[in-house]
């Protein structure tokens, strides 16, 4: 396998800012005060990478296949999903040969929209865990996101509306309550220097007390973020992002399987081929030659 794009033997995730990636056969993209908020980008070649989204995006894709990892969950895209990524993902993101190109449209949206827009009454139990979400594709969302895609191929109109346009997607993910109020949680509570750092160095974390201090808290803080934020423990939710890069690269490298466990943090071979197993169902070989049938949308 060889995917442009794909960092190699450097493991750390690139930041999401300036939307552009390696593999982009090309790219417009629309500014505001001197930062890229909205891109169409097209790819003529399979890709892949690991990306670390600091703001929340939202991307609509126009043509070709991709899949998007999120921890044990990877989610199946083709031409006419919207995809809401939270601020603060970490993700793996794998570009399908595509038959002519695959294209898709990336917006920006900063925090402090999300709260003015979606901030409800906060139900920390009834409120889903942050995650990578594909909304359902109506005719509001095909209407959205083909007049945005004229507008980038159109090239005459060099400023947009920006919070037009952000306010409109906006007004369109307030119609689900359930990610509405994962999103404004996600704002209301940010932990950009626990991620920022993780991005870099999340295969040498081993103990609960080093990413507190990444974040400068206590672990009880930490511990409390993660369960209001992600329904999960820190160290678990680790584990689960080490298991996503694993399955990543064995979909889109031909690096050794014991490589691979070393290189996402696992100590012992013997431990990582039981932990995906527990978290996939499958071998890491029965992962890497398999097909179709693994990935759920």
């Amino acid at each position: 396998m060889d995917f442009k794009g794909f960092g190699g033997d450097n493991k750390m995730y690139t930041p999401f800012d300036s939307l552009l990636l390696a593999g982009q056969h090309t790219i417009k993209t629309w500014e505001q005060q001197g930062r890229s908020w909205a891109s169409y980008s097209v790819y003529r070649q399979q890709a892949a990478h690991e990306l670390y989204i600091p703001q929340t995006v939202l991307n609509l894709v126009i043509e070709g296949e991709k899949r998007m990892y999120d921890g044990r969950r990877v989610h199946y895209l083709q031409a006419g999903d919207v995809m809401v990524i939270p601020a603060g993902s970490l993700l793996c993101s794998e570009i399908l040969p595509p038959r002519q190109q695959y294209g898709s449209i990336n917006l920006v949206i900063p925090d402090e929209m999300i709260l003015a827009s979606l901030k409800k009454k906060d139900n920390k139990n009834n409120t889903p865990g942050r995650a990578l979400t594909t909304l359902p594709a109506g005719g509001h969302w095909r209407h959205f996101t083909w007049s945005l895609l004229r507008r980038f191929k159109n090239g005459s109109l060099s400023s947009p509306g920006y919070h037009e346009i952000i306010s409109e997607a906006l007004h369109l993910i307030s119609g689900n309550e359930a990610i509405s109020a994962m999103l404004a949680k996600s704002a209301m509570y940010p932990l950009p220097d626990v991620m920022e750092k993780l991005s870099t160095g999340i295969a040498e974390v081993r103990l609960m007390e080093e990413m507190a201090a990444m974040g400068h808290m206590s672990t009880a803080t930490l511990k409390r973020r993660f369960r209001d934020i992600y329904h999960s423990s820190p160290m678990h939710w680790v584990l689960e992002k080490r298991l996503q890069m694993a399955g990543f690269l064995l979909r889109t490298t031909e690096q050794p399987i014991p490589e691979i466990a070393y290189s996402t943090g696992f100590e012992d071979v013997t431990h990582f081929y039981r932990q995906f197993r527990r978290c996939f169902k499958v071998t890491p070989l029965q992962w890497r030659k398999m097909e179709t049938d693994l990935f759920s949308k």
